[in-house]
């Protein structure tokens, strides 16, 4: 398949994604299921960490049941406060199901910009099963 072909499949994939996840930006998405986490003292550093586990999560929630646990275990043992961090990702699993429960993007990677009022968020995400 050349590449124009393979741009022009991938832009329909996307277009299907989007429509099949409501147009929501995988961006929004995970502001969403942060929420219960965002505080007004929380800063650059706090957010970034925030965002790093909400992208985890996320990624964790589509993988199998069966294969979460052990996900969550490997992830969390780098981290202090190993019960705390255990009940954010139970929690950022929690709403991602409920609130994207057929959203099966893969997060790749974030960047988190600071703008004069506000923190931007872009995302870089892709849907499995797709080659570009």
């Amino acid at each position: 398949m050349g590449k124009a072909r393979r741009n022009k499949h991938l832009k329909r994939q996307q277009a299907a994604s989007a429509e099949q996840n409501d147009d929501v930006k995988i961006s929004e998405a995970l502001i969403k299921i942060s929420e219960p986490f965002h505080y007004e003292n929380l800063d650059l550093a706090g957010y970034r960490n925030l965002t790093m586990m909400a992208m985890a999560a996320w990624n964790i929630a589509n993988q199998p049941e069966e294969k979460r646990d052990e996900q969550i275990l490997g992830f969390i043992k780098v981290l202090p406060e190993e019960q705390v961090a255990m009940q954010m990702f139970t929690t950022l699993i929690k709403r991602k199901l409920e609130l994207y429960p057929n959203d099966n993007r893969i997060v790749k990677d974030f960047k988190l910009t600071e703008a004069t009022t506000e923190w931007r968020l872009s995302v870089t995400s892709f849907i499995p099963g797709i080659s570009r």
